[in-house]
C-alpha cells in the first residue's frame, strides 16, 4: 500500500486543487487521469487506484485548503554539501502545516511564522534520508537564549516527519523536571490528527514493556507512525537507549533517525584532555549513539545529529575529529524577531551605536556581595540593600501588570548558588524580611525605588537603547502614578508570603500575595503542612479562576540555569560569576519576549558578571557575524570551527575557562580580521598627558607627511613601517586594564610579527579623524590638534550613563570610531556610493576595501577626544536631560585609538603560540 501523505505526491494534490478551482467537478478530474499521464503531466508509474486515493482525500480535505506564502528572509547555513529535494509541505493534513497553524492559533505572528518556516525547510535540505554509506550527518543550528529554538525544533521534526523520517530522539539537559517539560511541550506540539499519528515513548531500554519495544512499533516505509524520545544526557539512560536501538535487526534497519541535541553546550562536549585520547563519558555515549551499528547488519538507515544551541562556542573550541561530534556537515543561524530581546540589546555592543544597551542593570556592591556570603555561611539572616531593591522592584511591578490588567504569572528570579542549603537559607532571610518589616515602612521603600527607577528608566532612554523594536510607542505601557498601583502593593504584603498552598481536593491553590518557591531537586512533593515547595505555575483554566496575575519568587539554582522557563520575569537577583563564562550566558532567564512590559524588567548583578555578559555578548557577534562571511564564501564548516576558535575573544574564552589565578598561559591566538577599539578611560591626568605627548611625538617624527583625506574629517598617513607603530606608539601608550587587547598589546604585536609575511600584509596606513573640517597649517581654537601640515578637530565623545560605574573611576565611550573613519584613506570619492549601499560591519568593510585595493593595508585610527565632550542627542545637540549619555569632565584630553586588521582572503587560520596573562577574579 502506498503512503499517499508523502511530500512527493504534494504535486498531485496541488494539480487536483487547480483543476477544482477552474471548475472542475470532482467525477471529471478523475477520468483525467489516462490524459494527464499521456501529457506527462502526471508520473508514468503513478497507479489508478493512488490516483483515486488522493482525489477522495482531496475532496475530504478541500474546504481546508491552504495557500502558502512565500518568503522572503534567509537563514544564514555554511555548508559545502549540495542540499537534498525536500521543499515544504503544502498538505493541510501534514505535521508541518498542522503545526503551522498551531502556532498563529497561538498568537504567533505571521511574518515570524514564515521565518521558522524557512529556517526549518533550510535545515531539512541539509539532511539526508539514507546515510548507511555517507555515515551520519552532523550539524550545529545556533539559536538565542530564550528565543524560540524549541519551536524550530518542533517544526523540523514536523517536517522531516512528512519526509519519512520516523524516530526522533530529543537529548534533554541532564535534569528530569526539564526532560518532562521539554517531552510535554513537544508531544503536544506534534500529536495532531493528521497524516502522522505521534507516539511518545519513554526511558528506552530491552527491559521496556513489550508495546514499547522496537519490534512492536511500526517503522516501515509506508507507515504513518513517527516515534518520539526525549532523553536525559545521563550514563544510564544513554546507554539503554543505545541498547534499545541495537535490540532488533530489521526495526533498526527501517529507522530513519533524527537526533536532535537540545542546548548541545552542556554534556555533549568532549571536556576531557584530548591528548590522551580520554572523552567525557556523556560525550562518548552520545558518539556512540550517532555511530550505533555503523558497518554492521544492525545500521540505521538514516543517521542525523543536530545540535540546537545559544551559547556554541564549545562546539568550536573542542575537537573537530572525524569521530566527534564536531559539526562537519553544515552550521546554520536562526533568524530573530526584533522584538526579542537578547544580549546585545540587554547588554550593547562594543564600538556599535546601534546597540548601546538597555539601562535595566543594578550593581550589587562589594559590600552586598559579602553580606550574600555570610547568609549562606548561616552567620547573619539579614538581606543586603540590593536585594531588599529587588524585592520591592518586584512587588511594585506585580501591582503594576495587576493594573494594567495582565492576567498571567510575574516572577521575579534569585540566583546566588548551585547549593541547595544556600537556596534554604535564602528563601528563609527573604521570607523573614518581607514578614518582619512593618507594612507601613515597606510600602514607603516601594514608593522610593518606584519613582527612582521609572525616572532612571523611561520611555526615551528605551527608544535610544532599542531602535529598531516594531511595537509603536502608544502601544509600550509606560509607568503608572504610584498612588494608582498602591492599593495593589498594599494587598500583596497583606496577603504575605507562602509556598504555594494544596487545597482540600489535593489541587494547588494561589493567592494574591507572594508565592515562594524553591527550585531544586530536594523540593519535590508535597511538604507535612500540605504545601507545595517548587516552581508550579497554575494552568490557563486555574488562571481564568484567578482573574489576576499571580507573583512568584523563585530561589534555585541549575535548574533555573538551564531550560526551566520563567514566566513574567521582571527582577532578576544573580550571583554566578564564578560559573564558566561561557554558560553564563545560558543562565540568563531574563533573554526573550517582553510584550506588555518592555520598560519593567531590572536585572541585579555585580560589576564582574556584567563584564563577562559584556565581553560574551560581543564574542557571540562577531561569531555569527563571521559565520554570515563563511556562508558568503561558500567555506566549510570544518574551516569555521579552527578559525574562530584562535579569534582573540574565543582564545580568552578559552583559557579563563581554566580557573587560573595571575598565571601566564601560552594559547593559541588569530588576529586577522580583527577590529579593535579603546572605548575605556580613567581619568589619570598623568597618564592621559603622557599618552598626548606619545601619540604627537609619533605622528610628526615617524609617520612622514599626511594628506587630507578626500573620504573623512581626517588626515592620512600612508605606508608606515610596523616596528615603528610598535615602538614609538603601541608599547609606550598606557591602556586601561579593562581593554584586554590593548591591556597586553604586546600580545597583539608579537602575533603581527609572526605573520605579516605569511599573510603579506603590506605597511600601514595611519589616519587621525576629527570633527569638523580639516585645516591646512596652524588653525587656532580650544578643541583643535595641531599636526605640522594640517589642525584636526578633536572629537566628541561623552560617557555611557550605565548604572554600573566602575570602582576606579574608569568610564566607558561605548563606540570610538566614527562611521566613515575606516574609509578615510581610500582615495577614490566613488567609494562614498558603496559606503552608503552597505554598513560597517567587518565584512563590509573589508569588501569595500578590497574593492578599492586597500584590502591586505592594515591601519591605525588615532582620536583625540576632547575633556570636556559632553552629553548630546541625535540631533548633534547638548542634550540637557543627559538620558543615556554624561558630560566626560576629564582633567586632560584622551587619545583613543582603533586597530583594523585585515583578514585573510582564504579564511585560512594563522593562530601563533603566544604567551598572556590570565587574570581570573571572579565573585565566588
Amino acid at each position: 500500500m502506498v503512503n499517499i501523505h508523502l511530500p512527493e505526491f504534494d504535486y498531485i494534490r496541488n494539480m487536483i486543487k487547480n483543476m477544482k478551482r477552474t471548475g472542475n467537478d470532482w467525477g471529471k478530474i478523475e477520468e483525467n487521469f489516462e490524459a494527464l499521464k499521456i501529457m506527462g503531466a502526471i508520473q508514468h508509474d503513478l497507479s489508478k487506484d493512488t490516483w483515486g486515493e488522493i482525489i477522495r482525500e482531496q475532496k475530504y480535505e478541500y474546504h481546508k485548503a491552504e495557500n502558502i506564502e512565500k518568503i522572503e528572509i534567509e537563514t544564514t547555513i555554511v555548508s559545502l554539501d549540495e542540499n537534498n529535494k525536500t521543499y515544504v509541505p503544502t498538505d493541510a493534513r501534514s505535521s508541518w502545516q498542522l503545526y503551522k497553524n498551531k502556532l498563529l492559533k497561538n498568537g504567533w505572528r505571521e511574518d515570524a511564522v514564515n521565518n521558522l518556516e524557512k529556517s526549518t525547510i533550510s535545515i531539512l535540505r541539509k539532511l539526508n534520508n539514507d546515510t548507511r554509506t555517507t555515515g551520519p550527518v552532523k550539524g550545529l543550528v545556533i539559536g538565542q537564549v530564550q528565543s524560540g529554538k524549541t519551536a524550530s525544533m518542533a517544526g523540523l521534526m514536523a517536517m522531516a516527519a512528512d519526509w519519512g523520517w520516523n524516530m526522533f530522539i530529543v537529548l534533554s539537559g541532564m535534569i528530569e523536571n526539564l526532560r518532562l517539560q521539554t517531552q510535554d511541550r513537544l508531544i503536544n506540539d506534534l500529536n495532531n490528527p493528521g497524516n502522522n499519528n505521534w507516539r511518545s515513548l519513554h526511558k528506552l531500554s530491552k527491559r521496556s514493556q513489550i508495546g514499547d519495544l522496537p519490534q512492536a512499533l511500526n517503522f516501515e516505509e509506508t507507515s504513518t507512525q513517527k516515534y518520539l524520545n526525549v532523553c536525559l544526557k545521563n550514563k544510564t539512560r544513554l546507554e539503554n537507549l543505545i541498547g534499545w536501538l541495537k535490540s532488533d535487526k530489521k526495526k533498526s534497519r527501517q529507522m530513519k533517525i533524527l537526533v536532535i541535541d537540545d542546548e548541545a553546550d552542556q554534556g555533549s562536549i568532549n571536556t576531557k584532555n584530548i591528548d590522551k585520547d580520554e572523552r567525557a563519558k556523556i560525550n562518548e555515549l552520545i558518539i556512540k549513539l550517532i555511530e550505533v551499528s555503523k558497518g554492521t547488519e544492525y545500521q540505521p538507515k538514516s543517521m542525523n545529529y543536530i545540535c540546537y544551541t545559544a551559547t556554541p562556542y564549545s562546539n568550536f573550541l573542542n575537537e573537530s575529529s572525524d569521530d566527534s561530534l564536531y559539526p562537519k556537515d553544515f552550521i546554520g543561524i536562526l533568524p530573530v524577531s526584533n522584538e526579542y530581546f537578547g544580549p546585545k540589546q540587554i547588554f550593547g555592543l562594543e564600538g556599535s551605536e546601534e546597540y548601546e544597551g538597555l539601562d535595566i542593570i543594578r550593581q550589587i556592591s562589594e559590600e552586598d556581595l559579602e553580606c550574600v556570603k555570610e547568609l549562606h555561611d548561616a552567620k547573619i539572616e539579614a538581606i543586603p540593600k540590593s536585594l531588599q531593591d529587588s524585592i520591592c522592584w518586584f512587588i511594585c511591578i506585580t501591582a503594576v501588570m495587576r493594573f494594567n490588567k495582565y492576567k498571567k504569572p510575574v516572577s521575579m528570579l534569585v540566583h546566588t548558588s548551585q547549593k541547595q542549603a544556600h537556596h534554604d537559607l535564602m528563601s528563609r532571610a527573604i521570607t523573614k524580611w518581607i514578614c518582619n518589616l512593618n507594612k507601613r515602612k515597606l510600602t514607603a521603600k516601594c514608593k522610593g525605588i518606584y519613582e527612582l527607577e521609572r525616572e532612571q528608566f523611561n520611555l526615551d532612554k528605551f527608544q535610544i537603547g532599542y531602535k529598531e523594536y516594531p511595537v509603536p510607542n502608544d502601544e509600550i505601557n509606560g509607568y503608572p502614578e504610584f498612588d494608582q498601583i498602591k492599593s495593589f502593593i498594599e494587598e500583596i504584603i497583606e496577603t504575605n508570603i507562602s509556598h504555594i498552598i494544596m487545597d482540600e481536593e489535593g489541587e494547588l491553590d494561589y493567592h494574591k500575595g507572594i508565592h515562594l518557591c524553591i527550585d531544586n531537586s530536594a523540593n519535590n512533593g508535597i511538604t507535612e503542612e500540605d504545601t507545595y515547595i517548587r516552581l508550579a505555575y497554575p494552568g490557563k483554566e486555574k488562571l481564568k479562576e484567578l482573574n489576576t496575575a499571580p507573583a512568584f519568587i523563585i530561589v534555585g539554582g541549575n535548574t533555573l540555569s538551564r531550560g526551566l522557563t520563567i514566566e513574567g520575569l521582571v527582577s532578576t537577583y544573580f550571583l554566578r560569576a564564578a560559573t564558566a563564562a561561557d554558560s553564563l550566558m545560558q543562565m540568563g532567564r531574563w533573554f526573550g519576549y517582553r510584550k506588555g512590559y518592555e520598560l519593567l524588567p531590572r536585572i541585579w548583578m555585580t560589576q564582574n558578571t556584567y563584564d563577562k555578559f559584556f565581553f560574551l555578548t560581543l564574542l557571540e557577534e562577531e561569531l555569527r557575524e563571521e559565520l554570515e562571511q563563511f556562508a558568503l564564501d561558500h567555506k566549510s564548516p570544518s574551516e569555521y570551527g579552527p578559525r574562530v576558535k584562535n579569534t582573540p575573544k574565543a582564545s580568552w574564552l578559552r583559557v579563563t575557562a581554566k580557573n587560573k589565578m595571575q598565571k601566564a598561559e601560552e594559547i593559541e591566538m588569530d588576529f586577522s580580521g580583527a577590529s579593535i577599539q579603546t572605548i575605556h578611560f580613567e581619568n589619570n591626568k598623568i597618564e592621559l598627558r603622557k599618552n598626548i605627548d606619545t601619540a604627537e611625538n609619533f605622528l610628526q617624527n615617524y609617520c612622514g607627511r599626511s594628506e587630507k583625506s578626500k573620504i573623512a574629517n581626517a588626515i592620512v598617513y600612508r605606508d608606515v613601517d610596523f616596528n615603528k607603530i610598535k615602538n614609538e606608539f603601541l608599547l609606550k601608550m598606557i591602556f586601561n586594564q579593562r581593554s584586554k587587547a590593548f591591556d597586553q598589546i604586546d600580545v597583539f604585536c608579537d602575533w603581527y610579527e609572526k605573520v605579516q609575511n605569511e599573510i603579506n600584509f603590506k605597511n600601514w596606513n595611519v589616519i587621525v579623524a576629527g570633527a569638523g573640517k580639516v585645516e591646512e597649517g596652524y588653525s587656532k581654537g580650544p578643541k583643535k590638534w595641531y599636526l605640522g601640515d594640517y589642525t584636526v578637530g578633536m572629537v566628541n565623545r561623552s560617557a555611557k550613563a550605565s548604572s554600573m560605574n566602575y570602582k576606579d573611576g574608569t568610564v566607558n565611550i561605548g563606540v570610538l570610531r566614527g562611521p566613515n573613519d575606516v574609509y578615510a584613506d581610500i582615495k577614490d570619492e566613488s567609494c562614498m556610493k558603496e559606503i552608503s549601499k552597505k554598513g560597517v560591519k567587518n565584512k563590509d568593510i573589508r569588501e569595500i576595501r578590497q574593492k578599492f585595493g586597500l584590502g591586505d593595508v592594515p591601519q591605525l585610527i588615532i582620536y583625540r577626544i576632547t575633556k570636556d565632550s559632553e552629553a548630546r542627542n541625535s540631533a548633534g545637540n547638548k542634550d540637557e536631560t543627559k538620558s543615556d549619555r554624561i558630560d566626560l569632565n576629564f582633567d586632560e584630553d584622551i587619545i583613543g585609538v582603533y586597530i583594523h586588521v585585515p583578514g585573510d582572503n582564504s579564511n585560512k587560520p594563522h593562530a601563533k603560540a603566544l604567551r598572556v596573562i590570565i587574570d581570573n577574579d571572579d565573585d565566588e
